[in-house]
């Protein structure tokens, strides 16, 4: 097994130049993903994307824990149906947090950064009549995706030295099993995870907090994978499916 030295959160909650982009993905058309969000983080009087995250219903959106400090929601913003970070394209909606739960097992410092999840309530309810921007539904629970081609998007890098795409990107992945990912991870990997693996292609610095969805429904959240995005190892995702109970009751 590969040492895990290489393991990494793909956006750094202290720092932008961990933001992650998709590797070996493609320019998605504007409002192909409309519950996609850039999370963006305040710095003096400009704002820079740090993280993705996924419109769950009109007031509320999931990214992962790593992303966000619970004690400084003022400092955070979504800007929903975005498709080009630096052009204004019109079907924007931007909007500012009002609280963010991370889920209270969240830790950081343990190997696999275990439930790296994180609701953020909005403090104005997004307009979904809008075709650029709509809620998307979470994978039922107990439901398993293994074999089925799932799709990742975001803003993160497409490598792991460029810079931040432009334009959102997306790619498919093969949906794996976890005793898979953990045979290239080791006891990294919990019931809490899911993974995609495919060659040349991962999660990168700035997807992190974006959605993976598999046949139509939210099934992971960005959480981890492998240091420079090599597209060997699995890219890891929070499993949705095991936190119905906690996210309804935020």
């Amino acid at each position: 097994m590969q040492l895990l030295l290489c393991i990494f959160a793909l956006v750094g909650i202290a720092s932008s130049e961990l933001s992650q982009r998709i590797v070996g993905g493609a320019n998605a058309y504007a409002g192909q993903f409309p519950w996609q969000v850039s999370l963006q983080r305040s710095s003096g009087s400009s704002w820079s994307h740090i993280c993705g995250g996924s419109l769950i219903a009109n007031n509320r959106v999931l990214t992962a824990a790593h992303c966000v400090s619970p004690n400084s929601p003022g400092s955070y913003r979504v800007v929903l149906g975005e498709h080009r970070l630096n052009n204004n394209d019109g079907t924007e909606q931007i909007i500012y947090i009002s609280s963010i739960v991370n889920h209270p097992n969240y830790n950081g410092n343990a190997n696999g950064f275990p439930n790296d999840i994180s609701v953020m309530r909005l403090s104005s309810n997004a307009n979904t009549g809008s075709s650029a921007v709509s809620t998307i539904s979470l994978a039922s629970s107990g439901s398993s995706f293994v074999g089925q081609k799932c799709t990742i998007s975001g803003w993160g890098r497409t490598s792991g030295g460029s810079s931040l795409p432009n334009t959102l990107q997306h790619v498919a992945m093969n949906q794996i099993s976890n005793s898979a990912c953990t045979s290239s991870w080791g006891n990294y990997i919990n019931s809490g995870h899911i993974c995609v693996d495919e060659p040349n292609k991962s999660a990168c610095n700035g997807d992190s907090g974006g959605p993976m969805v598999c046949s139509g429904v939210l099934a992971g959240v960005t959480s981890w994978g492998a240091s420079g995005c090599p597209g060997t190892l699995p890219s890891v995702y929070t499993r949705v499916s095991e936190y119905l109970s906690w996210i309804a009751s935020i």
